[in-house]
């Protein structure tokens, strides 16, 4: 019932010409009806819907509102528990409720914040001020009795100042956040932290520079001081320290205090045909802000991103290589290193002929950083991924033929000698293959379609095997009011436990009545037929039919 709607920036500049009220929306009531044989039912024989979306407008502000009713629940929705707004007055915008704004990845970085904030652009300047919660507390757990709340209410603020265009600009950020603590017994031993009052104090820049016109460098960085358990008693031996002196100044520091970096950087030329960028990115193991809900960590990486447009533009090619490692602190057992390789490129030969390939490697090697690793664990892997996927578009006065296909194979090699000849091979293959064919016949309003696939599953102690046929078409009718179309397909299975066999059929309608005013009706059949019943196999048809009223105001 509390699902977050979020509503955009309304500008007020133009609230003169605005209408002072308008309502509208959509309204449904839908009935399904069900029937299984073979398996247990997995829905009740009929059901009755009905739903609603209505949205009023005040002079430009939008509240939407959401309506259902089944025969077995109703609920009225207004979205005020999770409802923000953020007018705008010419470079003025404000932010009330649930909010997601964005300073920076590393400080505030798209969180859900229930407060109020103000952001200024007055010429160059860019100025931002957010504060509220983060986090509201959850319930204390009454079957285990415990006295300490698994999360507090977390609140907090954030400042941005900065200043220049989009497409050069520095910004200086600023988080600051803390859990409340009422309620925190301080002389109880807390064995865990992640039950204690926690603070962070996050400060970063982030920037941009476009010069002579088709260069570009960008970076962003942040330091990160981050408190697990406010109140401990556990004593700090390091305070001689000149950066925990200075830190300490401004932010409360004690033995369960952490300070953490993340720094990125690029640097880029592009043009209208050729493009090319070098990024590199370093992020402390366990770096995290309040203001962010998830930051990948423990990384270290160099990626190249090239890309062009040429042969009159008809060829596009993007792509990436890089190299990427984490153990940064030599923490672990083992660190992993990563090759990374991805293109993708478009080929238009001709108005009729054209393709899209595409092509991606991944290679993780552990080194071992201690004598004492297992060699089971050890993961030296490379997964690769090979596209291509080929249409043909003909069209005339009277039909139009559209041809595609697809073929893709992936594949993951497993080079750990461990297992090579005591277990299952752990490499992988799959191919997938697909070929599909439409007619349209343009003048009687109708299209025909046939569809071809296959996929083959291979490795760790199976083989898979699937083949499949479909066909069908639609057709519009009654000058535009009445569209019906239908789909069938049949699947053939080969596993190790048999053979198996899929019917899928479906045939839908929609008639408009008036206007606004739609009926829509379906009607959908599916029959599972394996050879062997054992297990968990079953043989079954399940049959469902919908009609729905549609009411658009």
């Amino acid at each position: 019932m509390l699902a977050p709607i979020l509503v955009g920036a309304q500008n007020l500049n133009d609230i003169k010409n605005q209408k002072p009220f308008t309502f509208n929306g959509a309204l449904e009531v839908r009935t399904i009806g069900y029937q299984m044989s073979g398996a247990a039912d997995r829905r009740n024989p009929f059901a009755l819907i009905v739903s609603g979306s209505p949205t009023v407008s005040i002079y430009g502000w939008d509240v939407p509102f959401s309506i259902s009713y089944t025969d077995k629940h109703t609920s009225f929705q207004q979205p005020f528990n999770q409802f923000g707004l953020s007018p705008t007055y010419k470079w003025i915008t404000l932010h009330a409720g649930y909010r997601n704004v964005s300073f920076s990845p590393y400080t505030l970085g798209g969180h859900t914040m229930l407060g109020a904030g103000v952001e200024l652009t007055p010429k160059k300047f860019r100025l931002g001020f957010m504060y509220g919660r983060l986090n509201k507390a959850t319930a204390i757990d009454t079957l285990t009795q415990a006295l300490v709340p698994q999360s507090f209410t977390r609140k907090g603020y954030a400042i941005k100042v900065g200043y220049g265009t989009e497409k050069s600009y520095f910004d200086i950020n600023y988080l600051k956040a803390k859990d409340d603590s009422t309620g925190f017994d301080r002389s109880r031993q807390i064995t865990s932290f992640n039950t204690a009052p926690a603070g962070n104090t996050v400060l970063g820049y982030r920037g941009q520079l476009t010069f002579l016109k088709y260069f570009l460098i960008e970076s962003e960085a942040a330091a990160s001081l981050y408190t697990r358990n406010l109140y401990t008693t556990i004593p700090i031996d390091s305070l001689n320290d000149p950066i925990l002196k200075t830190l300490k100044k401004f932010a409360p520091i004690n033995a369960t205090s952490e300070l953490y970096t993340a720094f990125s950087v690029g640097v880029g030329y592009r043009d209208k045909k050729y493009g090319l960028k070098v990024n590199y990115k370093r992020i402390d193991p366990e770096f995290k802000s309040m203001g962010a809900y998830f930051i990948t960590s423990d990384i270290e990486a160099w990626t190249i991103t090239p890309s062009f447009i040429a042969w009159k533009n008809r060829l596009n090619f993007s792509g990436s290589i890089g190299l990427q490692k984490d153990n940064l602190q030599n923490q672990k057992n083992a660190t992993n290193k990563r090759f990374i390789g991805a293109g993708n490129a478009s080929l238009q030969l001709n108005d009729k002929l054209g393709f899209d390939l595409s092509y991606s490697n991944y290679a993780n090697n552990q080194s071992p950083n201690t004598v004492r690793f297992a060699d089971s664990l050890r993961i030296v892997q490379t997964t690769q991924m090979y596209s291509i996927m080929p249409r043909y578009v003909l069209t005339t006065d009277k039909y139009s033929h559209t041809l595609s296909a697809a073929a893709t194979l992936s594949n993951l090699n497993d080079f750990n000698q461990f297992f090579a000849d005591a277990a299952i091979s752990r490499n992988m293959d799959t191919q997938q293959f697909f070929f599909n064919y439409n007619i349209g016949f343009l003048k009687d309003g109708f299209n025909l379609n046939t569809s071809l696939n296959a996929t083959r599953l291979k490795g760790m102690g199976t083989d898979q095997t699937y083949t499949g046929i479909s066909f069908g078409g639609d057709v519009v009718l009654l000058k535009s009011m009445l569209r019906a179309y239908t789909n069938h397909s049949i699947t053939f299975g080969k596993q190790p436990e048999g053979r198996s066999l899929i019917f899928n059929s479906s045939i839908n309608a929609k008639y408009t009545v008036y206007r606004r005013h739609t009926l829509d009706f379906g009607l959908y059949l599916l029959r599972n037929d394996p050879k062997n019943t054992t297990g968990l196999q079953q043989k079954y048809t399940e049959m469902r039919g919908e009609l729905a009223y549609q009411l658009k105001f």
